[in-house]
């Protein structure tokens, strides 16, 4: 059976997402990581090509940052809207498989890329997904 992947750029490579499984594959060597909590996630998030981030600032939709585990730490393009949103669906699905996220942008950390939660919304996020405070 074919797997359905969710591919973004990479620095070098492309991160290809599946339901069990992330695949990180740099200069052709594909390294596979589990969608379990033994997996830490770490990610840095800009923002998409455009999105406003201050008046008269806007991302630049590159300055975004990946770390699986211990390892490196891979650039990535988010240059739509839709592609955001679409890494909003795979968070949601990291989360649910209890991988060990922890995200945030410039001005401090995020669920699911949202900045500015308000206490409610943070605690229903932390109850759907059976996590403490941002991972």
């Amino acid at each position: 059976m074919m797997k359905k992947a969710w591919p973004t750029t990479v620095a070098a490579g492309q991160l290809l997402c599946f339901d069990d499984e992330i695949i990180l594959a740099i200069d052709s060597q594909p390294t596979s990581y589990p969608l379990d909590p033994t997996t830490a996630v770490f990610l840095t998030y800009q923002g998409f090509k455009g999105e406003p981030l201050a008046p008269r600032t806007r991302a630049s939709g590159t300055d975004n940052f990946i770390q699986i585990n211990d390892g490196p730490t891979y650039q990535f393009a988010v240059l739509t809207e839709q592609a955001q949103q679409t890494l909003r669906t795979e968070l949601h699905h990291w989360y649910l498989r209890r991988v060990k996220v922890k995200e945030h942008r410039r001005d401090g950390p995020t669920f699911l890329l949202y900045r500015d939660l308000s206490y409610e919304q943070i605690q229903e996020y932390k109850r759907e997904f059976g996590v403490s405070l941002y991972g």
